[in-house]
């Protein structure tokens, strides 16, 4: 059922007629000269995450994704939401291969037989939009088939569309947070992982950027096999970043580790302007020779001219104490500047690149700050730089080894002149 058009729609207008009486009484009361309490508003926010939570472990689909990008924007939601949403996982229990072929089958034009010598039943992965199996191909070459789910173009855009009128109409309602920015984020984050072409031409394209580092491994993209709701990419034989004992076992050593995931990091977002940037735990690996292993190159994004040395300039100013250079940075990349002070966007990097995977973190920084609102393209490199800040206080407590290696490169780029672009390698598609 809950693939259907017409009850997806009748659960989530349930769900939002749940929570928004709520809402609309405490603005009755705010309107009239009887503002309500903190503990009233914390009350409603409550309310409205659980029922969001909820509503996304049943519905699956566009709605994991609804969920745990909300989580992430603790610079327009309120704390509940963050607490409740922040650590919101997208997997899902794995379908059964013989419920995906159908589609794989549709998708290549032949039998899996023909195109795979093996390919094994249970998915080694399965999240809100896609599941992976491993494989080999017929020359003996190990590979990852990721499968897209058969409904995932019908039910998502109507997810989506949902969104965005639940958005205007929370707008409509008050004008302190403007949610229709974040349900465009949304929007912008699922279409871009929806696109599998789109996602091999990236994984491409960062392996050719960072092709002459010797401890990264990028997975090699089969284009022939490639279609719009099927990939198949070589697969990588590593152990998962933050299974720390499994990694001393192997011979490997954490901080090592973490040095050279903040070097990589540091790398794609300051100085190629083209990054992976969704460094979940599950999507980076440690290979048996040391080499980092990337996976799921969904949200790889390309970072806008200037981007990259504006973002270094503004962090190291702010960091050192240049106010006037942190601010004039600031504007370049469309932050309110009247609305911003030095101090404040100091406090909150200091806070990005301290010892903490704590959600609220960020929550605390972006309240005694005043912020607003963060640029979206900021906002995709403040959320990489958090979810390493969180890989880096699991990998060597107390040591900041991942924020080091990114600061490197910050006054690497700082140093560089503003107008400089960052290098590109050639592209294999628009990214």
């Amino acid at each position: 059922m809950r693939h259907v058009r017409a009850y997806r729609i009748v659960r989530i207008a349930l769900a939002v007629g749940s929570v928004l009486p709520r809402y609309w009484w405490l603005l009755a009361r705010s309107y009239v000269g009887r503002e309500p309490s903190g503990a009233s508003w914390n009350r409603a926010h409550e309310a409205a995450a659980e029922a969001l939570r909820r509503l996304a472990l049943s519905l699956e689909g566009g709605l994991i994704k609804v969920a745990q990008i909300t989580g992430s924007r603790a610079d327009l939601l309120p704390r509940p939401f963050i607490r409740k949403l922040s650590q919101f996982h997208d997997a899902v229990p794995p379908r059964t291969l013989e419920d995906l072929r159908p589609m794989i089958e549709s998708e290549l034009g032949a039998s899996l037989e023909d195109v795979f010598a093996s390919v094994d039943a249970t998915a080694i992965g399965a999240a809100s939009l896609a599941q992976v199996h491993r494989a080999r191909l017929h020359d003996g070459s190990d590979v990852v088939l990721k499968i897209q789910y058969p409904e995932a173009r019908k039910v998502i855009p109507l997810d989506l569309l949902m969104a965005r009128r639940v958005a205007g109409l929370v707008n409509r309602m008050q004008s302190s947070i403007d949610l229709r920015s974040l349900a465009s984020e949304i929007t912008r984050f699922i279409e871009l992982e929806l696109d599998f072409r789109r996602e091999a031409e990236s994984t491409a394209r960062l392996r050719d950027v960072l092709s002459t580092r010797d401890d990264v491994r990028v997975p090699r993209i089969h284009t022939e096999l490639t279609r719009d709701r099927v990939l198949v990419m070589e697969y990588l034989d590593g152990i998962q970043v933050t299974r720390i004992d499994a990694l001393r076992e192997a011979g490997h050593v954490p901080s090592e580790v973490a040095r050279r995931v903040g070097s990589l990091y540091g790398a794609m977002l300051f100085e190629h302007g083209f990054f992976h940037g969704d460094p979940h735990p599950g999507n980076i690996l440690v290979l048996p020779d040391g080499e980092i292993g990337l996976l799921d190159f969904g949200l790889c994004k390309e970072l806008p001219p200037r981007f990259a040395r504006l973002v270094a300039q503004m962090m190291v100013s702010a960091l050192i104490g240049d106010g006037p250079a942190a601010l004039e940075a600031a504007r370049d990349l469309s932050f309110d500047v009247e609305e911003l002070r030095a101090d404040h966007l100091r406090s909150l990097l200091l806070r990005v690149v301290g010892d903490s995977d704590e959600g609220d973190d960020l929550w605390q920084a972006l309240g005694a700050t005043k912020i607003r609102r963060i640029p979206d393209d900021f906002a995709l490199v403040l959320r990489t730089m958090m979810l390493l800040n969180g890989l880096s206080h699991r990998l060597a407590p107390g040591r900041r080894l991942i924020q080091g290696e990114l600061l490197k490169h910050l006054a690497e780029g700082a140093r560089a002149p503003v107008d400089a672009a960052p290098e590109k390698a050639a592209a294999p598609g628009a990214a």
